[in-house]
């Protein structure tokens, strides 16, 4: 177990140093023994960088036309993951989101890991690239029934894309929100 936390303190800190020297858009260099999958580096090329963010609720029981403004910035992280770290406010609340991706080469799909506001964190789903789109579904519990959860990452450009979060229960919709990333250079 030491072992493994030395390991994890290694790539961490050394991709810390990394970023820090560099920025989130340089190339990550460890060594030659250390490559990204194509998986990953498709991952990497469509979302690495920092943006600005709007999120409009379209549907939402509470949050109905409301909006959030912030920011998110995608870097590479340990293992070749992606680390997408997220935080925006505005009359819908404020969130603070974290995700961590990866490539599950047996079950050829992406794995992901999120972590928002005081909610802990936890698995949500798979992730796969639908076309140029890149879907990730989950279902969880709402008000006692269980709902289906769809988010696309639709209309990927090196300068924007779009979040199309979408919820439904019994055929009905009950969650949309549309959020829109626009890249910034580093300050």
């Amino acid at each position: 177990m030491a072992r493994i936390r030395t390991l994890i303190a290694l790539l961490l800190s050394a991709n810390w140093i990394h970023y820090q020297k560099t920025g989130p858009t340089a190339p990550l260099s460890l060594g030659s023994e250390v490559e990204s999958s194509s998986e990953m580096q498709r991952l990497i090329d469509a979302f690495r960088g920092n943006r600005v963010v709007r999120e409009t609720f379209e549907v939402s029981a509470s949050r109905q036309g409301e909006t959030r403004q912030g920011t998110a910035s995608f870097r590479i992280g340990p293992g070749f993951s992606l680390i997408e770290d997220y935080k925006s406010g505005g009359s819908a609340g404020s969130l603070r989101f974290l995700a961590l991706v990866w490539w599950d080469e047996t079950a050829q799909v992406y794995r992901l890991l999120t972590c928002a506001n005081n909610d802990g964190c936890g698995m949500r789903g798979t992730v796969k690239w639908q076309g140029k789109e890149l879907v990730n579904s989950w279902e969880q519990v709402v008000d006692g029934k269980t709902a289906r959860f769809k988010d696309s990452f639709v209309d990927i450009q090196p300068s924007s894309f779009r979040l199309v979060s979408e919820g439904s229960s019994g055929g009905k919709t009950i969650w949309r929100v549309i959020t829109e990333y626009t890249r910034v250079e580093r300050e």
